[in-house]
């Protein structure tokens, strides 16, 4: 606008000069009509430049509403932006309440309010508001009618970290619905169905699971492993062997050289009653992939030659003189076969590599029958601290005599 101003400024001072220093101002006649306009060339442009900065300044007047509302509109989008970087900050600091009003009371003024009514559902779970969150999730499922993807997935997180596992599923399938699921969708979706012992769609999804990009092979091993494991469990309590043996049948060869699924099965064979079978794919696990909860089964395992056993045990304690459960398992074996001593010394050296409150039990169980009371009695108190994680402190008893008065 000023620009304009010292332009016409400048044209009328020019036009005023030419008119006083040229000799010829030269001559414009305009007939129009039957109107004859007659003028100097220098009033000429004059007019011109005038008749252009009234029609840039009539523009501007008509602009000058429409500016002012989006400028009303950005402070109010930057102010939104301002409480949700500050109810971010609030949230992570622990101040849920305080982020929860600051998230929410420029929401509708927000480019996107979506993103302020799950940051506030955030919020609101966190202080334990089951009632708001849904209301707040409500309103970001609504303000994103478009792209609701990303409030269903939080809306299943949320429902699967309190424990409805339905809603969570109801939210998941409604994205399968509109053909959404992404990557974290799938996963939540594979967590829903082991959680509600859904082992048929589960394994119905591994073809996706390992289809999708930005989900690793490792994720989806791990997946169907607990999948495996989950199903030898439920058939060693609910089932019977058969129905043991049909799972580990259908397990993937790779499945079958996890070390939870062979656990898993393991067990399930002891308590069937062939702890041989159990010792021998525990053996076959241990000799390829060494893993602690199979070693300390392989020790609990009932039936067979405790000897041969111990034997197959003690090899690989010669290459792991120092792993604690390998120890342990050895002393049970010991104490299967009657040697006494020697299992007394694998539990005491296991318990001084890494005190664990059943070593410390079963040691204590051992030195009772053996007649070191005390000793056994201190060991448990041990036990009882490492679990509790502290030993309590009893003020001394004073010793007095029968009837005596209390001071």
């Amino acid at each position: 606008m000023k620009r304009l101003v010292f332009l016409v400024a400048a044209v009328a001072i020019g036009a005023v000069l030419a008119n006083k220093l040229l000799a010829e101002n030269g001559y414009v006649a305009i007939s129009f009509r039957g109107y004859l306009v007659e003028m100097s060339v220098p009033m000429l442009v004059l007019c011109v430049v005038l008749a252009l900065a009234g029609l840039e300044a009539a523009q501007r007047i008509a602009r000058w509403p429409r500016e002012q509302r989006a400028a009303r509109l950005e402070r109010r989008r930057a102010r939104a932006r301002e409480d949700l970087s500050r109810g971010l900050l609030e949230m992570s600091a622990g101040r849920w309440s305080e982020s929860e009003l600051t998230l929410t009371r420029a929401a509708r003024d927000a480019a996107l309010p979506a993103v302020h009514y799950l940051a506030a559902a955030r919020a609101a779970d966190l202080q334990g508001a089951i009632e708001r969150r849904d209301a707040w999730l409500g309103l970001a499922r609504e303000a994103a009618a478009d792209e609701p993807g990303p409030v269903l997935i939080t809306v299943a997180e949320m429902n699967l970290k309190g424990g409805r596992i339905d809603a969570a599923l109801e939210a998941l399938e409604a994205l399968e619905e509109l053909g959404d699921l992404s990557p974290r969708a799938l996963l939540l979706l594979a967590r829903v169905c082991r959680q509600r012992g859904d082992f048929a769609r589960l394994r119905e999804l591994e073809p996706r699971l390992r289809s999708t990009r930005g989900i690793t092979p490792a994720a989806v091993d791990e997946i169907m492993d607990n999948l495996y494991a989950d199903m030898l469990r439920v058939a060693t309590e609910k089932g019977g062997q058969g129905a043991l043996a049909a799972v580990w049948d259908e397990a993937t060869r790779a499945a079958r050289r996890r070390p939870g699924v062979v656990v898993a099965y393991a067990r399930g064979l002891a308590r069937f009653g062939d702890p041989e079978r159990a010792a021998t794919v525990l053996r076959e696990l241990l000799d390829s992939d060494w893993n602690e909860a199979a070693v300390l089964l392989y020790g609990e395992l009932g039936g067979g030659d405790p000897l041969e056993r111990l034997r197959i045990a003690e090899g690989w304690l010669r290459g792991r003189r120092e792993d604690p459960p390998l120890l342990v398992t050895c002393a049970r074996l010991c104490l299967n076969a009657e040697l006494y001593g020697k299992a007394r010394s694998y539990l005491e050296m296991s318990q001084a590599l890494r005190p664990r409150a059943e070593t410390a039990q079963l040691l204590a169980q051992l030195l009772e029958q053996l007649g070191e009371g005390d000793r056994a009695m201190a060991l448990l108190k041990d036990g009882i601290a490492l679990v509790t994680g502290r030993k309590p402190v009893l003020p001394p008893l004073k010793q007095r005599r029968f009837g005596a008065p209390r001071r």
